[in-house]
């Protein structure tokens, strides 16, 4: 056969790949023996390149692009992606098509691929239908779901079934806080993240980068086998480690991706290699949904977090605290035994402020905030205004609350760095909190007032 006039026959960029077999699960060299026009052209080759080197002359080597060549030539599959490597910056359409023909243990097929600087939905969709109606249906609970980890552990359970590995896991990784957390279909999984971080040797962020590294530019990185796992042993030898540390013999990671940002991983591990296929199409399509639905789920948290939270002293603010008291009043939190509610003020702002400047003032105040941190951890504490702070401690007992008080008083007399004048209530009965607040105000007034009255004149 003439595979230059074949490859000329195709009117898009195209070209003839051998390969090699030699087993039914392994294979030799790869080599391009034919390209069109077009195929030169898009690749950049030279004009008068001569066909029959090994592939990865001219194109990076990809072990997932060799599995894929692998399973059309050999196994006579007509395969097809839409990707978007992160070595490149364009969609990529690309087909595989086996030839019939082989001279002994050389097989032979056609690839053709085609460049788009922009994604095209129905392309990315175009996918066997019953992955496409399952993972449709998967993506669906992502929009029905208000509780985002109870959501993507659904999710990794759908996956699972869908795909049939063993193990499948998701990996969520906050680029802003550099914050991982990884999910089963049972829940988060701190044990393994724990065990990973260990064996590793870097916290759980940094462990994804060197993901990023190992996927080596492609969408994705296959593992079929314990022979592809060398792969992994030769790329990075303290992952393959852990993953042999759980008996992983075949591993599917894939980024999910928001853009170009990589927002998390999934991967399926200790699955039946023929299915292979099937699985990378499947969490090809479900990572791209998922993706979007993470960076919601991060904005709003982070919205969240700057509507409640006082950003010079990392506490909950006035806002988190009106809705705290409505959410107690309407008895949609837990019912207490006893509520211990305390106010502190700061002495001396106003004077720090106009002596030293506000940046002095403001570091008195976060002066304050650490040590409420230090003496009510574990219990609700916010900012309520510019000098002024209030603590919640349900179901502390009344001895307790008595000593928290007295060692507030205590420690800021060792340090003289900080002078707060405080008050505080306890009942057992919070059915009056309002009353009982506005009471505990009054206290931490009346200690400023004679704070003032017996050391200052001015008014802070």
């Amino acid at each position: 056969m003439n595979f230059q006039e074949l490859v000329n026959t195709y009117a898009i960029p195209a070209c003839i790949l051998s390969i090699e077999k030699i087993s039914d699960d392994k294979y030799g060299e790869i080599r391009t023996i034919a390209g069109n026009p077009q195929y030169i052209k898009d690749n950049h080759l030279p004009e008068d390149v001569v066909f029959g080197d090994l592939y990865d002359k001219y194109s990076p080597n990809d072990k997932n692009f060799e599995f894929f060549v692998f399973r059309c030539a050999v196994k006579k599959e007509n395969l097809h992606a839409y990707i978007q490597p992160d070595r490149y910056d364009v969609w990529l359409d690309c087909n595989w098509i086996p030839l019939s023909m082989h001279d002994g243990n050389i097989y032979y097929m056609v690839y053709t691929m085609e460049m788009s600087a922009k994604m095209d939905a129905s392309k990315l969709a175009n996918r066997e239908a019953d992955i496409t109606n399952d993972v449709l249906k998967t993506c669906i609970k992502l929009h029905k779901g208000d509780d985002f980890q109870k959501t993507m552990q659904e999710v990794v359970l759908d996956i699972k079934e869908l795909c049939e590995p063993e193990f499948c896991h998701m990996l969520i990784r906050d680029n802003i806080t550099k914050e991982c957390m990884v999910l089963s279909e049972l829940g988060r999984n701190e044990s393994f993240e724990e065990t990973l971080v260990k064996m590793m040797g870097e916290d759980l962020y940094d462990v994804t980068k060197r993901w990023i590294k190992d996927i080596d530019g492609s969408n994705c990185l296959i593992a079929k086998n314990e022979e592809d796992m060398k792969i992994i042993k030769e790329r990075d030898p303290s992952w393959y480690n852990s993953l042999s540390h759980y008996g992983v013999k075949s591993l599917i990671l894939f980024p999910i991706e928001y853009g170009k940002e990589v927002v998390g991983f999934i991967w399926a591990a200790n699955f039946d290699g023929e299915k292979a296929t099937k699985i990378k199409e499947t969490l090809e399509l479900t990572s791209y949904f998922i993706g979007s639905f993470i960076v919601s789920h991060q904005l709003f948290e982070r919205l969240e977090l700057m509507s409640t939270t006082d950003m010079l002293t990392g506490l909950s603010n006035r806002s988190a605290m009106d809705r705290r008291i409505n959410q107690i009043e309407s008895k949609k939190s837990e019912s207490f035994m006893s509520l211990g509610i305390y106010f502190a003020d700061v002495n001396g702002l106003k004077r720090m402020n106009d002596a030293h400047g506000h940046q002095a003032g403001d570091s008195l105040l976060v002066a304050a905030a650490n040590l409420l941190k230090e003496v009510f951890d574990g219990y609700e504490i916010y900012r309520v205004g510019g000098d002024e702070f209030m603590v919640l401690c349900p179901n502390m007992d009344e001895e307790a609350f008595e000593e928290r008080l007295h060692y507030t008083r205590e420690i800021q007399k060792k340090r003289g760095d900080i002078i707060l004048s405080i008050g505080g209530r306890y009942e057992r009965d919070i059915s009056e909190l309002l009353e009982d607040m506005k009471k505990a105000d009054e206290d931490m007034y009346e200690s400023k007032k004679l704070y003032y009255e017996t050391g200052l004149s001015e008014k802070a």
